[in-house]
């Protein structure tokens, strides 16, 4: 895990999905009480929220995924100046 700027963390967020190599992704809070985590299953994508909201849901393609993404991130750091990042990638 890597510590680092919320805004760096959040655009690293944002473009997970695009990612091919990624297989997913982690962000936790400073005193890593609160997770959002974006993992692959198949050709889509799951977000696992644990933290203000506890809660496992496939994100579906498009526009609505991209507001989902971006929903949890806002509720989950709220106030945050960094955070937490792990990722795990596929070997090529």
């Amino acid at each position: 895990m890597r510590l680092m700027p919320i805004k760096q963390a959040q655009a690293k967020w944002l473009n997970a999905t695009a990612d091919k190599g990624l297989r997913s992704l982690t962000l936790s809070t400073f005193k890593k009480d609160r997770s959002v985590s974006l993992e692959r299953e198949g050709d889509g994508w799951v977000l696992v929220e644990k933290g203000f909201e506890r809660r496992c849901e496939p994100l579906p393609t498009g526009g609505a995924a991209k507001r989902l993404v971006k929903d949890a991130f806002k509720r989950e750091f709220p106030h945050s100046a960094r955070a937490y990042v792990a990722e795990v990638r596929s070997r090529a």
